[in-house]
Order: structure tokens, then C-alpha cells, then sequence
């Protein structure tokens, strides 16, 4: 639509001459230069409002001309997924980071008139960016634009592409906002951080900051918080956090702003760490702007199932973060001789000196964190990218988070300035209660040490911190936001714990009607639901009472669409998971999928199944059949190579036969189901015939995975908590006057 490109090209324009006027205004301080500057942004925010609400009708009155309402919506969405539509692609969530940066700047503008002149100046420029961005790639270019060969000029498509069937979820609305609400709300924390270095001034600028540093730092771990969330109740992977590279991408800036928030206190209280928290507060908008560019370039693309595809935009992206990397170092590197912060370990047995040594052990997960996640961009300069493994991260997570626990539960009874290390005394008996708890742990179950040792002082953090927030709510003091923040930290280790390290899997086959004893738990397979919208599911029955669980195939996604049926009790999540349903003509017994990449290895019937590769060509059966086999290894549990085994498929046109192969018992049998070739995997079922089992003769069968999640709610309290204690920073620092801390 050319009005609404004509509005991006002149929301250029209009920032373009506020960041003129903004810098002539700091060198000559000319009242009419300052009134330009506010006049330029203000038109850049009604231009940027036009924008967004333009796109928003264009999308719920279906404007499928324009490539973007194209490309994301249909008409059989809800209004509820119509509007998630705006930021489900890249020029929306772009757009919806202008439309919350212009927010922010009317805040500043109301409330730090002070460092107004740089701090927009800054800002300014970050939008610059973002709408030269949207200048390349706009949402409301027309579909004859974007493919000439394909459609028209004026014939307007009757129907979108749809909505990708995994961001159809409640969860999904409102968590790219959240996210994007500490991605955007970075930049401010840039621009204060450079008017500081810039005007010199190293102490005062935390007193603007501050609040926004707060703000960042919840909404980042809010958006993460909400996206664990999804992925649990609607992937069906079974997990909440796999440490994949987009996770990572928002995880790690998270990370930095903590550690800010915690130096800022520090700069507050002994007037420390100054040249800590400017660099804090410039990495993390780079860290945003690069995990930007890992998104959305490509570069992720085989590694993530989050990332955006390969981009034009890749040029922009990297100018992007260099620009903003190289202005940061460049303007930090000049000035920071010039800060004169003082010595923050003034006693080894200090608050101060706990919440650096805290502040240090943040800042190396951050580091390690960001190695792995650019890993597939570092070796890909070198050779074939590759990425790290799950192990690599949880491997450096465990014993950072140990030291995180200690530092955290004495650091809140400590006194500034001077040693204190009577005061550790009063916490005998917490750790009293802490141990009996830990050897309760023992006694249920929890036998690793590092867990083991991870839960008990998980428990003694929460006893201590959790005494300061009742003491201080007795008093009617409600500056215990911090406090609350490391109970619910703490009450986060132990769900993770108990949840991942401790749950248990079992993958199952169940007949049709017939009751099968799983993990405790009585399940019944009753059928499909075939619903309106085409999302059918299958209908379980948990203990008697009815779930449902998703399974349905996408035109969208070619491919089938699963979601688990949990069952929630306060003790314990029950998972279950469909993977295949097997119809009675082709039930003979019992089925469980097995998915390996090459060189992978998976525990089998007694057996080790290595993926060796594929065999092509061979054998074929008749002039014309192609012979595709899959290359399986056999190990016996010591890993000594016993066998080859080559499961295949014979294809004739459309025509497929599959050719099972025996594994060394001679009661199983392997045959392919499916083959990834863009992710170099393959999918097996193994079956072991039953012979005339009544359970399966003759029965429609859904094999599912079943998982025992203990104590997972004990993980979503604490991020409730830990949420929960930032929002009451927040709202406490709002009470302040201005220029306060």
C-alpha cells in the first residue's frame, strides 16, 4: 500500500531531523533546536502509530494484496491469532519494536528532561536503524512486488498462507509482546550509558537508568519465562528449556541486565563498578542487536526451531550490530580513563563483595552461554558449522548455579562496607533445616551429589531469604522485591531438578479401548476428535477422567502437528505425548519410534543402534525400483560392534515398499518410517510381534511417550516469584522522587 510505505520512508525523515536537531541542540543549547527535535519525534510516533494500526486493519479486514497479511494470516483465524499475526513475521516485529521504542521516548521525555538531548539523540539512532530495515523489507509492499511471476498487479490473492500451527496458542500472543518489551527497552539502556560516557557523567546517570534496567530485566526473563512455558504445553518435546540457540539469544542479554541491576545497587550504595554498569548497559542492547541478527539471517536456520529463515536483510543485520558494536567500544574505550569509580571490595565478608562475586559468576554463564549459542557462526567460518551440544551448557550451569545459591543466601544478611562474617552464625539453623531437608531428598531418591548438593543449598537460600521477606512485611516495608526474587530463584533450581534430572519416560503403544498401567497411571486410547478448525486430537482417558492431546496433520508445516494432554496434580505432572497411530489393518503388535541423526547412537531392545549412513542404488529389486537402506550398526551394551543391519525401501513411482530388517534376537524388527534429508535424520519403528495378544489383534493403536514430571509446579511458582519480586523493584523505585535511587 503506498501510503503505508510513504509513512515508513517518512518516519525516516522525521527521526533523521529529531537526531540532527537533538545533537546541534547538546553543542548549542538554542531552545529552537530543542523544540525541532521534539517535533520530529513526535511526528515519527504519529507515523509509526499510523503504521501499526494500518497493518493491524490491513490484517483483520484481510488485505491479502499486501505480501505480509499474505504471507501470515487467513480467514479461518480467529480474531485472537489475527492479531499475533502482526509480530509473527519479521517486518511485524520490527514494526512492534518502533512502535514500543516511540512509547519509551515519551517517557523520557516526561520524566528526564535532564539527559533528554543525548539519551533521544541515541535513541533516535537505534530507530534509524530499525526503519531503514523496514524501507528494504516493508509490510505493506503489494504481492506483485514481492513475486511478479506469481501474482497479477490489482488481483488480489482470495486467501492467506495461515498462521504456522505452533504459534496458534494463547501462550504465543502474548509472549513475542513481553519479549519484545525488554528486546526494545535494551536501547534506552544504550542511550543512557552513552550520554553518560559522553557528558561525563559516571555517577549521576544511574538515577535515569535504574527503573529502566529494572524494566529490561523483567519483561526479558517475563518473555523467556512465558516461552518455556509454551514450548511444555505445546510442543509435546516434553521439556521447557533446551537450551536451543534462539532461547540462548535471549537468555544470555537477560543474563547481563541482572548483572547491571546488581551493579547499579552497588554503584548506589559505595559508588563502585561505574565502569562495570556502562559496559553492562551498552553489551547488552549489542547482545540484543546481535541475537537479532542470529534469528533472523539464517544463520540458525538447521539449528533452531524458533529462527527465522535465510533473509535479504542479512546485509542490514550485520551493519546493524557493527555499527552499534564498534560506537559502543569505540565512545567506551575513549572515555573510560576518565571514570574514577571506587574499590568494591572493601572487605572480603561484605554485601558488596558477595553480590561482585555473584556479578562475576553471572557474567562467565553469560560468556560460556554465548560460545555455545555463536558456535554454529564461528565454525561455520572455518569449515561446516556445527553447534554444541545440551551437555556443554548443562555442564557449566550446574556448578555456576551452586556458586549462585551460596552467594545468594549470605549475601542478603551481610553489611556493607565492613566485614560481617559474625553475622553467618545466625544461619545455623537454617542450614540445620537445609541439611535434614537434603537427606530427605536423599532418602526419596535424589542420589547424585550435584543435584543433591544444588537442592540443599537451594533450601537454605530460601529459608534465608524467605525470613527477610516476612520480617520486612511484618514491619510494613515492602522493599523486599530482591528477596522475593531469590526465593522464587531458588524454588526455580528445585523444579528444574525435580522435573529433568529426576522424571521418568516410558514410550508405549496404546490399543484402542483397552486400559494399559503406565507409570503408575491407568491409560486408555478412546479415538480421534475430529474438531471444526481441522485440529483434530486423540482422546485419552488418565485414571478414568477424559484429556485430550493434538494430533493432526498441517498443510502449512507438511508434516503432523502434535501437543501433549498433561495431567496436573501438585505432586506431579503426567505428559503424554502422541507420536504415531498405527490403523488396526496394520497393528500387529507393539510399535515404538525411534529417531536418529547420523553417527547417533539409541539404547534399543538390549541393543545399541548406531546410524551409519544410507545405502543407495543397490540391490534393486526391478528395472526402475529405486533402493534406498538405512545403515544401522549393532552394539551390545559395552559398545563392541556385533552387526549391520539395513532396513529399507524399494520406491517405483509413488508406489513404496518397506523392507523391515531383524535385529540380532530375532524378536524385533526395524523398518524406516520416514527420512529428514535437510536435518540428516531418519525415523525407525521397531516392532515385536505378539503374536495373537487380544490386546492388539486387529486394533487401531497410538503410540505416545509418557512422562512423569515430579514437582514441576514448584519450578512455575518460582518464576512467578522471581517475576514477581522484579515488578515489586519496579513499582518501589517508582515511589522514589526524582533523581533517586
Amino acid at each position: 500500500m503506498i501510503i503505508g510505505v510513504a509513512a515508513t520512508s517518512l518516519t525516516l525523515v522525521a527521526l533523521s531531523l529529531s537526531a540532527v536537531a537533538y545533537l546541534l541542540y547538546y553543542y548549542r543549547q538554542e531552545d529552537f533546536m530543542l523544540r525541532i527535535a521534539r517535533m520530529g519525534f513526535y511526528l515519527s510516533t504519529l507515523l509509526i502509530a499510523f503504521q501499526a494500526a494500518l497493518l493491524m486493519w490491513g490484517i483483520l479486514t484481510h488485505h491479502f494484496e499486501w505480501s505480509y497479511v499474505l504471507s501470515y494470516s487467513s480467514r479461518d483465524l480467529s480474531l485472537y491469532y489475527l492479531v499475533s499475526t502482526f509480530w509473527a513475521g519479521q517486518e511485524g516485529t520490527f514494526l512492534l519494536w518502533l512502535l514500543l521504542g516511540s512509547i519509551y521516548g515519551f517517557i523520557i521525555l516526561r520524566w528526564n528532561r535532564e539527559d533528554e538531548s543525548l539519551v533521544m539523540l541515541f535513541m533516535n539512532l537505534v530507530m534509524i536503524f530499525i526503519v531503514i530495515i523496514l524501507v528494504k523489507k516493508n509490510p505493506f509492499t503489494y504481492v506483485w512486488q514481492v513475486n511478479p511471476g506469481m501474482f497479477a498487479p490489482g488481483i488480489i490473492p482470495p486467501d492467506g498462507n495461515g498462521l504456522n500451527p505452533l504459534l496458534q496458542d494463547p501462550w504465543m500472543v502474548i509472549h513475542p509482546p513481553i519479549l519484545f518489551s525488554g528486546y526494545s527497552s535494551s536501547m534506552i539502556l544504550f542511550a543512557f550509558a552513552m550520554s553518560a560516557l559522553i557528558r561525563k557523567k559516571f555517577n549521576s546517570w544511574l538515577n535515569g537508568v535504574y527503573p529502566f534496567a529494572l524494566f529490561t530485566a523483567v519483561t526479558l526473563g517475563s518473555g523467556i519465562i512465558l516461552g518455556g512455558y509454551w514450548s511444555y504445553t505445546t510442543l509435546g518435546w516434553g521439556g521447557y528449556w533446551g537450551w536451543d540457540p534462539v532461547e540462548n539469544a535471549s537468555f544470555v542479554p537477560w543474563v547481563t541486565s541482572l548483572v547491571l541491576v546488581h551493579g547499579l545497587i552497588i554503584q548506589r550504595r559505595i559508588g563502585g563498578m561505574q565502569k562495570t554498569n556502562i559496559a553492562m548497559a551498552l553489551l547488552t542492547f549489542v547482545l540484543v542487536v546481535y541475537g537479532s541478527f542470529l534469528t533472523r539471517s539464517g544463520v540458525l536456520t538447521d539449528f533452531s526451531v524458533h529462527s527465522f529463515g535465510s533473509s535479504e536483510l542479512n546485509l542490514y543485520l550485520i551493519a546493524f550490530v557493527l555499527f552499534f558494536l564498534f560506537l559502543s567500544a569505540g565512545t567506551f574505550l575513549y572515555r573510560i580513563r576518565e571514570v574514577k569509580s571506587e574499590k568494591v571490595q572493601t572487605a572480603a565478608v561484605s554485601r558488596e563483595s558477595f553480590i561482585l562475586y555473584g556479578v562475576l559468576a553471572m557474567l562467565l554463564l553469560a560468556l560460556l552461554t554465548f560460545v555455545g549459542t555463536s558456535s554454529p557462526l564461528f565454525t561455520g567460518i572455518f569449515g561446516k558449522a556445527s553447534n554444541v551440544s545440551t551437555q556443554y551448557y548443562n555442564s557449566i550451569a550446574g556448578p555456576i548455579a551452586i556458586i549462585m545459591a551460596v552467594l545468594i543466601s549470605l549475601a542478603p544478611i551481610l553489611t556493607w562496607k565492613k566485614n560481617s562474617g559474625e553475622k553467618l552464625k545466625k544461619l545455623a539453623w537454617h542450614g540445620v533445616i537445609a541439611f535434614v531437608l537434603m537427606v530427605v531428598s536423599f532418602v526419596l531418591g535424589m542420589r547424585d551429589p550435584l543435584p543433591l548438593i544444588l537442592a540443599g543449598l537451594s533450601y537454605f537460600l530460601i529459608m534465608v531469604n524467605g525470613e527477610l521477606v516476612i520480617r520486612m512485611w511484618r514491619k510494613g516495608n515492602f522493599r523486599f522485591g530482591g528477596f522475593l526474587t531469590h526465593v522464587g530463584f531458588g524454588l526455580m533450581i528445585i523444579g528444574i531438578i525435580t522435573s529433568s534430572v529426576y522424571d521418568k519416560s516410558q514410550k508405549v503403544t496404546l490399543p484402542m479401548n483397552t486400559d494399559t498401567q503406565v507409570l503408575g497411571y491407568t491409560l486408555s486410547y478412546r479415538g480421534k476428535i475430529t474438531s471444526a478448525d481441522g485440529k483434530d486430537r486423540v482422546k485419552i482417558f488418565i485414571n478414568g477422567v477424559e484429556s485430550h492431546a493434538k494430533f493432526y496433520w498441517s498443510e502449512y508445516s507438511r508434516a503432523y502437528m502434535v501437543g501433549p494432554a498433561v495431567k496436573n496434580t501438585i505432586l506431579q505432572d503426567l505428559y503424554v505425548s502422541p507420536i504415531l497411530i498405527i490403523p488396526a489393518d496394520e497393528s500387529w503388535g507393539k510399535t515404538d519410534q525411534i529417531e536418529l541423526k547420523k553417527d547417533q547412537q539409541q539404547l534399543v531392545a538390549g541393543f545399541i543402534l548406531k546410524f551409519d549412513g544410507y545405502d543407495m542404488g543397490g540391490h534393486q529389486m526391478e528395472a526402475g525400483d529405486v533402493h534406498l537402506a538405512a545403515i544401522i550398526k549393532i552394539l551390545d551394551k559395552d559398545g563392541k560392534e556385533i552387526g549391520v543391519i539395513k532396513p529399507g525401501l524399494v520406491m517405483n513411482g509413488r508406489d513404496k515398499k518397506v523392507i523391515p530388517a531383524d535385529l540380532p534376537d530375532k524378536k524385533h524388527q526395524l523398518f524406516i518410517k520416514a527420512i529428514n534429508v535437510e536435518s540428516g535424520s531418519i525415523r525407525m519403528a521397531l516392532t515385536s510381534d505378539r503374536g495373537q495378544d487380544p490386546r492388539y489383534a486387529g486394533k487401531e493403536l497410538l503410540a505416545v511417550k509418557v512422562s512423569v514430571k515430579p514437582l514441576i509446579d514448584v519450578l512455575w511458582l518460582g518464576t512467578i516469584l522471581l517475576v514477581l519480586g522484579l515488578i515489586m523493584a519496579i513499582y518501589q523505585q517508582t515511589k522514589r522522587s526524582p533523581g533517586t535511587v
